[in-house]
């Protein structure tokens, strides 16, 4: 069965997306897993960022003639996902920018979560990971959804609205039946320079009690303690210049496998990027894998 992996933060803006692609790219491009993004975002960044616009309005054809829906539809039950493949390793159930004045009438009713779930497990099968880019709170989609994955990640960058984001996202987790579901598996900091060492240091504190926090105003412990040494990544996923205003695709088929961008025409990601992004990646499989034990 695929491990569902959900990205989320309350607040907008601190790098949901952009951590959610790197993440399915590398695990797909670099260590060989199957990948699936569900892009359940009505803004459809994450579309955008792995499907051309001419491949785009071929989909939107396509999707007609074979009675296939985009990501929302299908998360409400309205049909079969289509499905864009990226590469042999990577396919993404993209998301629409219709969807922008129509989600905030959506309603995910709790048993189509347990049916979604089963679809994934069953229809998704060969896939090993399903990452689900969620959008911020001001759409009703991201609570429900997080009930049906294996682990939680929240991106948390240095400022205390992402703090208080992220404090008031697993008190409503936990607070919602199932309360142990799903696990919460790391904050990951994020947009942090490499040269900001006391920074750094300050907001993984700052973010470890946070975390405790929103867990002991349940009584509750976080539950990977005794597992994994902290709430918080040890890897950051630092700032770089090419990812201030774009974000990641999969490969360069002419050379050795690297992160891209696509803006007017395909253009190469500094090699330098992969030096902080595989051991994060490393770190979420490991999480995951003793999230699931």
């Amino acid at each position: 069965m695929p491990r569902v992996v959900a990205i989320a933060n309350y607040k907008g803006g601190v790098g949901k997306t952009t951590l959610a692609s790197v993440i399915a790219a590398t695990l797909s491009e670099r260590f060989g897993r199957r990948v699936l993004i569900v892009d359940a975002d009505p803004q459809a960044n994450i579309t955008e960022v792995f499907i051309p616009p001419t491949s785009f309005e071929k989909l939107l054809g396509f999707s007609k003639t074979h009675q296939k829906v985009f990501s929302i539809e299908w998360i409400a039950g309205s049909g079969e996902p289509v499905i864009y493949r990226v590469s042999d390793n990577l396919a993404v159930i993209p998301s629409k920018p219709e969807y922008i004045g129509l989600a905030k009438y959506v309603i995910v009713p709790a048993e189509r979560i347990y049916s979604l779930r089963n679809d994934v497990d069953q229809k998704l099968s060969e896939f090993e990971y399903v990452i689900l880019d969620l959008p911020p709170q001001m759409y009703g989609l991201i609570g429900p959804l997080i009930k049906m994955a294996d682990a939680l990640i929240s991106p948390v960058t240095k400022t205390s609205f992402a703090l208080t984001a992220l404090y008031y996202l697993i008190r409503d987790i936990r607070g919602t039946p199932p309360n142990d579901k799903p696990p919460f598996i790391g904050a990951v900091l994020t947009r942090f320079r490499t040269i900001e060492k006391i920074n750094i240091d300050i907001y993984r504190r700052r973010t470890k009690r946070i975390v405790e926090e929103a867990y002991s105003s349940y009584g509750m412990k976080w539950e990977l303690e005794g597992k994994i040494p902290s709430p918080v990544f040890e890897n950051v996923f630092f700032a770089h210049p090419k990812l201030a205003d774009i974000r990641a695709l999969p490969f360069d088929p002419s050379e050795n496998v690297r992160l891209l961008r696509v803006l007017r025409g395909r253009v190469k990601y500094a090699p330098s990027i992969i030096s902080f992004v595989e051991p994060l990646v490393k770190e979420v499989e490991h999480r995951v894998s003793k999230a699931l034990e």
